[in-house]
């Protein structure tokens, strides 16, 4: 298959999860064979040629876009990239809000008015699913649930590495929905080793983040991590905690419990559904709860290496990969 991938949106940030979603699946589809454009709209392209046009994410401009391109090629789908922090039923309401002739719109609308156009949407969970359908009253059927898939090859895998008794978080640290300064309180309270690694924007996020961590010998910044020292530490770290107020997937995660760390996740959003009950989940607003969790990892408890086994049978590059391809098999 010859399949178009747009991305909906500029990329700000170094680290986005819509660019890596989208590049981590062009990986696996080449893999199997299938030739993958990343578009350039500065360049002229034959939309005809396209078996499939993939979106990802999604913006005003897709509205105006979509309502053109579905008369050259339909087969078009889309991955929304929905990480609700925010109730289904306002989403009906953002969803229906808009008048077009009066130019009164947003995101969410857009995508409404479209959503006769896309013959699929791609969701990551079944919590995602659920509000791409009671939120756009879209039907079941047109919404299949394609896991985001780790991107780490086997000869990476070193599960069975003696673990040194620290937590792992990885993140842009001073986004505020990924609860680091909870998750730094709890290492204070519960006083357990924390290394944080990830983008700082400028010097006054690193002064808050200086701030948060105050005096505490516990915790320590690595900066900003390459590759390289992500895998070294994802196969040293014990446990890993992403106890986010908001989050997606949370790649870093999956890729750190297939390298063999026991997780902390958060019970908000879809990220739990990814690990089968063999996680920590915890209520990111509870500091308690997440210094319990981690301690409690910590100090012997383990869901490994089940866990990693786990992981790598259902969310390798090649399993979503394969996932992909039976789903846009089904509309050419």
């Amino acid at each position: 298959m010859k399949i178009a991938f747009i991305l909906s949106h500029g990329r700000l940030a170094p680290s986005n999860g819509v660019v890596s979603q989208a590049l981590t699946w062009k990986k696996g589809l080449e893999y199997l064979g299938h030739e993958i454009i990343l578009i350039d709209m500065w360049q002229k392209n034959d939309w005809k040629t396209f078996d499939i046009i993939h979106f990802y994410g999604f913006s005003i401009y897709m509205r105006d876009f979509i309502n053109g391109l579905h008369k050259v090629n339909p087969n078009i789908v889309v991955s929304p990239i929905l990480d609700p922090n925010y109730s289904i039923n306002r989403l009906k309401f953002y969803a229906n809000f808009g008048i077009q002739k009066l130019n009164l719109t947003n995101p969410y609308h857009g995508l409404n008015t479209i959503k006769d156009k896309i013959k699929l949407f791609f969701v990551r969970s079944e919590f995602e699913k659920e509000y791409i359908v009671k939120g756009f009253q879209v039907e079941e059927s047109k919404c299949v649930v394609v896991p985001l898939s780790y991107n780490i090859s086997s000869s990476q895998h070193n599960t069975l590495q003696e673990r040194e008794p620290f937590c792992l978080h990885i993140s842009l640290l001073m986004d505020e929905r990924k609860n680091v300064k909870r998750l730094i309180e709890a290492a204070k309270k519960y006083k357990f080793k924390l290394v944080l690694g990830g983008k700082i924007h400028n010097d006054i996020e690193l002064k808050k983040l200086q701030t948060w961590i105050g005096n505490a010998k516990n915790i320590e910044y690595k900066g900003y991590l390459s590759i390289e020292e992500m895998m070294n530490l994802y196969s040293k770290a014990k446990v890993f905690a992403l106890p986010s107020t908001n989050e997606g997937v949370g790649i870093v995660a999956l890729e750190a419990a297939a390298l063999g760390c026991d997780i902390v996740m958060t019970k908000i959003g879809g990220p739990k559904e990814y690990y089968n009950n063999m996680a920590e989940i915890v209520d990111p607003y509870n500091v308690d709860e997440i210094g319990k969790s981690v301690l409690e990892l910590l100090e012997g408890k383990t869901y490994q290496p089940e866990l990693s086994t786990y992981i790598s049978n259902n969310f390798s590059m090649n399993q979503i990969a394969n996932n992909l391809v039976n789903a846009y098999s089904k509309l050419i």
